[in-house]
């Protein structure tokens, strides 16, 4: 989420270093979309963050319950095959960043 008067990128890395302990500086912006385009509400951001460095211990000060998971390339592209993400978003990204990184080795 947003907080008052931040943006999407300040936002994103955030939200990064609080779920993961991760920071970037390093980052690819996939662009902003409508959650839910008949209602004209809800914007995601999307953004990948390369070469993210752990940096500290987590912390999710909002309930999440959540755990970190280090999937190759291989093991990624299965997942999104057979559908085991569960939230729209979480596809997109993962999606749109494996076309991105293909496109790099071109």
């Amino acid at each position: 989420m947003l907080e008052p008067n931040e943006n999407p990128l300040e936002a994103a890395k955030r939200e990064l270093l609080e779920a993961t302990g991760y920071k970037s500086t390093n980052w690819v912006n996939f662009g902003s979309y409508l959650v839910d385009p008949n209602s004209n509400v809800g914007k995601t951001h999307l953004f990948l963050a390369l070469d993210a460095r752990y940096t500290t211990p987590p912390d999710s000060d909002d309930l999440e319950d959540q755990e970190l998971l280090f999937l190759s390339k291989s093991e990624l592209e299965k997942t999104l095959d057979v559908g085991n993400f569960k939230v729209l978003t979480w596809t997109t990204v993962v999606a749109l960043s494996l076309r991105y990184l293909a496109n790099q080795k071109k």
